[in-house]
């Protein structure tokens, strides 16, 4: 009786979910042996599914039921088949199937199995386009081997409306299109075909020509991001009167010209020249965006995934940007500089955080960085592999790694004040140090390392890591900072606890000024302008000027009330004084200052909630500022880069002199 009573629940169970059954399902009598063994393979906007039936149980029929994508539920029968394809599902969409086996009146428990479906209608990924005298050649692969045919669509960019449609057979992986009009932009389309329907198109632009009549230094960019047009004048060695027609009638003569689009989208400029008494004009099409990078994709194993503590760098010719994740999942970030898409994440084996900042190698690319784990220090290849792993260090819950000149030894102090040199190529350790506390800065200079870890500044041979000096100053220094180092590349700024920032000098190892009082709390990695002065933000949510012999605060800017502002804010200077630094509170907010103080611009970026908080730093690179945020709450902080204009200053700057980070002096 216990057993009925059971079937007739899961029965009545079963009944809601079919509230909307065109059929009556038998009711539950003695008990049935349900399917076992239940598979679904998805397959495209269809899935199989097979089950099996223990020896002795033969059933007159199976159930199968589930609910579509209107919230319907949809029954069938198999008519006995222990197997039956479901058609009609829609891809991407997870589905919960449910069989029931069928003996006579009666029917089974359920069983239940969820699938995918997805489609197996291959775009083309490969397609490349180029041009010459009246023709255009085609090229790609074909995705897979179940195409059934090609359909390949093109039209000039005078006659949108005439659109030219050749069908290729399965097995054509090239095609030139010949008699087309020269200097013209033509827009070209090429769809797989299967069995079941065609698939995303892949799209193509070329422009027939005698000869290539300009070239850009990049075909996309974020707005106002300036792209360097330039006129072929070794194909065209005749031309004359060279103009760029640009948006809002704004027109630039020369053979080469800059500009930068204020709107997004695909923007259009007209070239125009005289060549051998004719006139020539030509199309250039760009494709422009809001930002240089936005993005905020970080995988994660908590609510949300961030910046904490670390600061984007830059690999050695200045086109791929990194950053490190912060939360319970490490993820290791490349960013393309030119297209602004992600290249690759790299997540080490061992699930932990992390709380350090990135460095870059300034001869070989590699990447290194920490996790807040002990035995966790990674060295990862510019492609995204791992190169080796440290194991022997504490937790990397401190200063910044950095790397020699010639980049062939690696410097890291971890959280238990252990320093190590590290060779660059093999991972293996070439000598080890204890200097009492976790790193907060590390900075090669020479033949000596710097290395500032709670009150102390120590010096260390870099051949072997015995002490040369140590100098003790009055406060602790800020952890997980670093130095600033002055033009003189003598002069190094020490951040403080409590709202002091000291000096030292780095060749006579003195301290010059041991805690000059500044504001009321932390301050963190500062910066050296040009002109002497140096840039600062504290956590008690100020940023500040100093003088150069800190002797005197030039002036200083209060973001909000309370604290927390400007925690490890790893501000930026540029060649003109200008100071660069994002908030951490109260909406997230960028601000450039002048040499006096005065705000240049601000702004914010819209996020999902109130939580794009920064705690992961700022770099400065060709115009543009990157800004890394911590997230919250169910938010994953968010990576941009946005076109500011500006040059980048000569001098030290964002943990190290060189854009990689470094922090090496020479």
């Amino acid at each position: 009786m216990k057993k009925i009573i059971t079937h007739l629940l899961l029965l009545l169970f079963v009944a809601g979910l079919t509230a909307c059954w065109t059929e009556e399902i038998p009711e539950a009598g003695a008990a049935r042996h349900q399917v076992t063994d239940l598979t679904a393979t998805p397959g495209d906007e269809e899935a199989y599914l097979a089950w099996s039936m223990p020896e002795g149980w033969n059933p007159t029929d199976f159930i199968v039921y589930y609910t579509n994508a209107d919230s319907e539920t949809i029954t069938l029968r198999t008519g006995g088949e222990q197997s039956y394809t479901v058609t009609g599902l829609s891809n991407d969409t997870q589905y919960t199937f449910y069989v029931q086996a069928v003996y006579g009146d009666l029917v089974s428990n359920y069983v239940s199995v969820v699938t995918r479906p997805a489609t197996s209608r291959f775009p083309v990924t490969d397609l490349s386009a180029s041009a010459g005298d009246g023709y255009i050649s085609l090229t790609w692969s074909e995705p897979a081997t179940s195409v059934l045919s090609y359909t390949l669509s093109y039209y000039n960019e005078e006659a949108p409306d005439d659109i030219e449609v050749q069908t290729l057979e399965k097995g054509t992986t090239s095609i030139t299109l010949e008699n087309l009009t020269n200097d013209k932009n033509y827009y070209l389309s090429l769809v797989a075909n299967y069995a079941k329907g065609a698939a995303e198109a892949a799209t193509a632009k070329a422009m027939p020509s005698q000869a290539i009549p300009y070239t850009l230094d990049r075909e996309t960019a974020a707005k106002n991001q300036p792209i360097t047009f330039t006129f072929n004048t070794e194909e065209y060695p005749t031309a004359t009167e060279v103009k760029w027609t640009f948006p809002g009638d704004v027109v630039k003569e020369g053979f080469v010209v800059k500009h930068g689009f204020g709107s997004t989208g695909t923007q259009t400029a007209k070239l125009s020249a005289m060549v051998d008494g004719n006139l020539r004009t030509w199309t250039v099409e760009v494709e422009i965006r809001e930002y240089v990078i936005f993005c905020s994709d970080w995988d994660l194993v908590s609510a949300y995934n961030g910046f904490k503590g670390s600061c984007p760098v830059f690999s050695p010719d200045g086109n791929t940007i990194y950053n490190i994740t912060f939360a319970n999942l490490t993820q290791l970030v490349a960013f393309d500089l030119m297209t602004g898409a992600m290249k690759w994440k790299y997540t080490p084996e061992a699930l932990a955080g992390s709380y350090n900042p990135l460095t870059v190698n300034p001869v070989t690319g590699d990447i290194y960085f920490g996790t807040a784990s002990a035995g966790q220090f990674y060295a990862v290849t510019p492609e995204g592999q791992l190169r080796w792993m440290f194991s022997e260090a504490q937790s990397m819950k401190s200063t910044a790694p950095a790397v020699n000149a010639d980049g062939t030894v690696v410097y890291i102090c971890d959280a238990s004040g252990n320093t190590f040199a590290i060779d660059a190529e093999s991972g293996s350790k070439c000598w080890s140090s204890t200097v009492g506390a976790a790193g907060c800065g590390i900075l090669v200079n020479g033949d000596e390392l710097v290395v500032g870890a709670g009150k102390n500044i120590i010096f260390l041979r870099v051949a072997d890591g015995t002490e040369i000096a140590r100098l003790t100053l009055s406060r602790d220094m800020t952890d997980i900072s670093g130095f600033a180092v002055a033009a003189d590349k003598t002069t190094a700024y020490v951040p403080n606890k409590g709202g002091y920032v000291s000096s030292i000098d780095l060749t006579s190892h003195k301290i010059l000024v041991d805690g000059f009082p500044v504001g009321d709390d932390n301050m963190y990695e500062p910066v050296v302008a040009p002109n002497g002065s140096v840039f600062i933000g504290s956590k008690d949510s100020h940023v500040y000027n100093l003088n150069a012999t800190l002797t005197a605060v030039n002036w200083s800017y209060k973001h909000m009330d309370g604290k927390n502002a400007f925690n490890y804010s790893h501000p930026c200077v540029d060649s003109e004084n200008r100071f660069y630094i994002t908030s951490g509170q109260i909406i997230n907010t960028s601000y450039i200052f002048d040499a006096n103080g005065n705000i240049i611009d601000q702004w914010t970026y819209e996020a999902d909630d109130d939580n794009q908080k920064q705690m992961g730093g700022n770099n400065f690179l060709d115009g543009v500022l990157y800004s890394a945020f911590v997230g919250g709450g169910n938010s994953n902080g968010v990576f941009v880069g946005k076109y500011v204009g500006g040059e980048r200053a000569s001098g030290w700057s964002t943990h190290g002199g060189d854009i990689c980070g470094s922090c090496c002096l020479k």
